[in-house]
């Protein structure tokens, strides 16, 4: 497999016609959330919304399931 072209910041370009490795993903993902973090916060789920009827349920009570940090994957 052919290394993924890195752009001017050092993160991984995602590949059109071949599979990105774990690693490029994840290197991707550290940085899309540093960057993210500079303009929103942190924690972005909505405290409530029509859809918890169906959602509380099956995710004991939350809306979804519990986020995992970058450092857990």
């Amino acid at each position: 497999m052919n290394k993924p072209k890195l752009s001017r910041s050092g993160v991984p370009t995602i590949p059109m016609h071949e599979p990105m490795s774990w690693e490029d993903w994840l290197q991707g993902r550290r940085a899309r959330r540093q960057t993210g973090l500079r303009v929103a916060p942190e924690v972005i789920r909505r405290p409530r919304s029509s859809s918890d009827h169906r959602l509380r349920p099956r995710f004991q009570g939350e809306r979804g399931l519990p986020f995992k940090q970058t450092g857990e994957l």
